[in-house]
């Protein structure tokens, strides 16, 4: 667990495997453990995922779906940890703006190769008998 949050570096192959075995660990342990103990699992595997984040497009993908399910799942739970560590709180946020706002980046790149490689405008392939260009 700390291993993931010391660096900053993206993560290697190993890490994301390792990342995957110790997510499917917690998703073993909060089915399995009572209701009043998923505050204490969640305290220790949130600020891990949050710590992931931006580090490596695979990695984000991870954390984030990682994230969302849990707060879908244990809605209540979440709130109550962000609202007892609001430093977490803006960390996530900050990460997903990094990621919306770089993936903004590379649109707009993408839209101009898009649109380099477009095909002109032909001309109509059937002739028409009567002139529309009056029509009102």
């Amino acid at each position: 667990l700390i291993s993931f949050q010391k660096s900053t570096t993206p993560l290697s192959e190993t890490d994301l495997v390792q990342l995957t075995e110790l997510l499917s660990v917690f998703r073993l342990l909060l089915s399995n453990c009572d209701p009043g103990t998923h505050i204490h699992m969640l305290r220790l595997l949130l600020p891990v995922l949050i710590s992931v984040l931006g580090r490596g497009p695979a990695a984000h993908k991870i954390a984030l779906a990682e994230i969302t399910s849990l707060t879908q799942a244990y809605p209540d739970v979440v709130r109550t940890l962000f609202g007892e560590n609001p430093a977490l709180k803006q960390r996530l946020e900050g990460a997903i703006r990094a990621a919306v706002s770089q993936k903004q980046n590379v649109l707009p790149v993408r839209q101009s190769e898009m649109s380099m490689t477009s095909v002109p405008s032909a001309a109509p392939s059937i002739a028409l008998k009567m002139d529309f260009s009056n029509f009102k």
